[in-house]
Parts: C-alpha cells; structure tokens; sequence
C-alpha cells in the first residue's frame, strides 16, 4: 500500500445492503454530508448530487478526500488510545456517520469484547444503517440524537446501554464543523460533561482555517471551501484554532494536545491498520483534533 492509499478498513462495506420499513426518506436535491463522506471512503451510499458536490470541493482543494480519511484516522488512533491505554470500556459516539470497517466498536473490541458503543445521528439513512448492520443489543446499539440536543440525546433509553457512572469516551469527529452556532455546540459538550463519569474522555476534531498572516494559502482554501459548503450543503465551517480550543473548556488537555489530526499520535504506515493513514502534508493544516480529560 503506497503512503497515500486508502486502504480498506478505512472504506464502506459495500456489499452490505439495508432494508427499512418504510424507508427513511431521502433528500436528493440537496447533497449530504454523510453520503458525501461514503463517497470517499468508497462506500455504495451516495448519489449524483453528493459525487457533484465532492468533485467541486476537489477542483477548490485538491486532495479534499483527505480532510476525510486524516479525520477518520485521527477517531480511529483515539478509540484505539482510549481503549487498550487508558481502559475506557464505552463510548458515545455523537453524529456518526454511515458504517463502515473501522468503526468505534470494532476498534474498541480489540481490547474489550464486551466495550459498548452508541451511535448517534439525527440523519434517519445513517440511524438505519447502524440499527441494521451494527447495532446487537448487547455492545452497539444506535439512537437518534445530536449534539444540538444532548440533554434529550442522554434521556434516550437506549443510552441505558452505556453506565453514565462510569468513564465515557465521547466521539466528536466532523460534528461541530458542521453546526452554525458555536456557543450552542459549547453547551452541548457541557451538557455531555455534566452528565459523564470523572475519567471520561473527550475526542473532538474540526476544520480549521489557519492564521492567514502565517498560512495566506492554506486559510483561502479553507475560506473557498466554507463558501463552498455552507452555498452547496447548507453547513461546514473552518474555525480559527482559538474557536476549536474553547470547545475544550472544562476539559483537562491530553497530550499532544490540540493540533492537526495528522500529528495527534501519528501510527506507522506499516502494518496498515485502522489510524495508520497518513495524510499528505497539502491540506494538514485543515483539521485539527485533540483529547480532552474529565
């Protein structure tokens, strides 16, 4: 496998197919960010619409498909940190996206078989998915919910599966990128952290738009693809690094701390496995990620 390659625990599995009745309704006028990211991991779940809106973002940045696979990456060596380093045995994992190999639970099973993961989503194709390919009952089960609402996601029964007495790894990859209010996003993550154990973990990453006077190209590009998205998609926004760390506050900083999602416990690339992706160095600068402690 070259440097660059995708490889296939990072990848949809395609041959899977769901069945829902009746079958969550699907919004093909407007692409999905779900779908979008099916799209580049090679997933089967996406339409013309959302291939249209990828290749776009492709010709304003190229290598965009790797913001997504370097995100991945970085959810997949912190589930992996959190579970066989520090013995963290749940997980939330909030805005999900569609199943696919290398996913929390399967990550998380590698230390604990008995590790429990709730997938969250507000998107009724994603709930399907995870209700029907991931979800037995007794580790992975999936709920709707957001961070937009997390005190109403906690009520949740299902949310039962998870012991709130205990550490919670809280899963916040490609979610606050994506929501417009920043201070409503705060309070979510507050809501979560008043609700969770001492010794839970906080997993958060976000596009950023670099400081211009030091990176004038990296941050058009991020300024080009926010202009991109929020016009196509509706959402998607590169915040400041400063915006990204207050999305921190209450949390004590795990080392390394706060930077892009590349660098946060780089793996080798050999042996590949999930987290072993490695992004090249073009658009590094527009994701970030770190772990905070309760």
């Amino acid at each position: 496998m070259s440097r660059f390659t995708s490889p296939d625990f990072l990848r949809q599995a395609g041959d899977n197919h769901v069945r829902a009745k009746p079958p969550p309704p699907v919004n093909l006028a407007r692409a999905n960010i779900n779908r979008i990211r099916s799209f580049h991991l090679r997933g089967k779940d996406h339409f013309q619409v959302d291939r249209d809106l990828a290749a776009e973002a492709e010709r304003t940045a190229a290598g965009f498909v790797d913001i997504v696979l370097g995100e991945r990456a970085f959810l997949q060596r912190a589930v992996r940190h959190l579970s066989a380093d520090l013995g963290i045995r749940q997980f939330l994992h909030v805005d999900a996206g569609m199943p696919a190999p290398g996913d929390p639970h399967e990550i998380a099973h590698e230390s604990f078989r008995d590790a429990r993961v709730v997938y969250a989503s507000h998107d009724p194709v994603v709930l399907t998915h995870h209700l029907a390919l991931t979800r037995d009952g007794r580790t992975t089960t999936a709920v709707r919910g957001g961070l937009e609402d997390a005190a109403g996601l906690l009520r949740d029964p299902e949310v039962g599966l998870l012991d709130l007495d205990q550490p919670v790894g809280l899963l916040l990859t490609g979610v606050v990128s994506h929501l417009e209010d920043l201070d409503a996003a705060a309070r979510g993550i507050a809501e979560l952290r008043a609700a969770v154990a001492p010794g839970s973990h906080l997993v958060l990453s976000h596009y950023c738009r670099p400081d211009a006077a030091r990176h004038p190209k990296d941050a058009r590009r991020a300024d080009q693809l926010q202009e991109l998205f929020t016009h196509r998609l509706g959402h998607g926004y590169w915040r400041s690094e400063q915006e990204i760390a207050s999305l921190f506050d209450g949390w004590e900083s795990v080392p390394p701390g706060l930077l892009q999602a590349q660098k946060w416990r780089t793996l080798p690339v050999a042996p590949p496995i999930p987290g072993s992706y490695q992004m090249p160095h073009r658009n590094r600068q527009l994701i970030i990620g770190g772990m905070g402690r309760l």
